[in-house]
């Protein structure tokens, strides 16, 4: 910035411009100050048990349990997933959640599993796959994909199959 500012009122300008710039900073401190109270909150919020498991449920056959309404939103998940034994979309764990539970606000339901299935990927216990042939995204086990990060053949849904192998014809 460069001013024409008249020698008489430099200091005026001088003092209004360092208070100006201290008004700022402090702006910029308490951005940063809720800027944190916000990761913290959202750090509390994903670490709550309805959004992640202690427990390895894959260690013990959860077909000889019957679905829990009672369960947190990973293990809805993880049962389903093993019912079906194929990658899931979210809205799909969704339907079948909302089926099992006709209560249920679809829309809350629908955010717990997003956030459930975010925390998962970002765990490593899930991975994400984004279908090319349409703008659907699948998720299951981490171990049921290859090292390219592509899922194995037998856990593709039919449908999913279908499109991958058109395409690639």
């Amino acid at each position: 910035m460069k001013f024409n500012v008249p020698e008489k009122y430099a200091d005026l300008y001088i003092k209004a411009l360092t208070e100006r710039k201290g008004q700022l900073e402090n702006r910029i401190e308490e951005f940063k100050r809720e800027i944190l109270e916000i990761e913290n909150h959202i750090s509390n919020l994903t670490s709550m048990p309805i959004f992640s498991e202690n427990h390895d449920y894959s260690e013990f056959d959860k077909k000889n349990f019957a679905y829990s309404k009672n369960w947190p939103w990973t293990r809805k998940i993880a049962y389903y997933q093993d019912f079906i034994g194929k990658l899931i979309t979210s809205n799909e764990a969704v339907d079948y959640i909302i089926e099992n539970e006709p209560d249920l606000d679809k829309m809350k339901v629908r955010s717990s599993v997003s956030a459930a299935l975010s925390n998962g990927t970002r765990s490593g216990k899930y991975t994400k796959y984004d279908d090319p042939t349409s703008s659907s995204t699948y998720y299951a086990p981490s171990e049921w994909y290859d090292k390219t990060g592509n899922p194995l053949i037998e856990y593709l849904p039919q449908d999913l199959k279908n499109r991958l192998f058109k395409q690639a014809n």
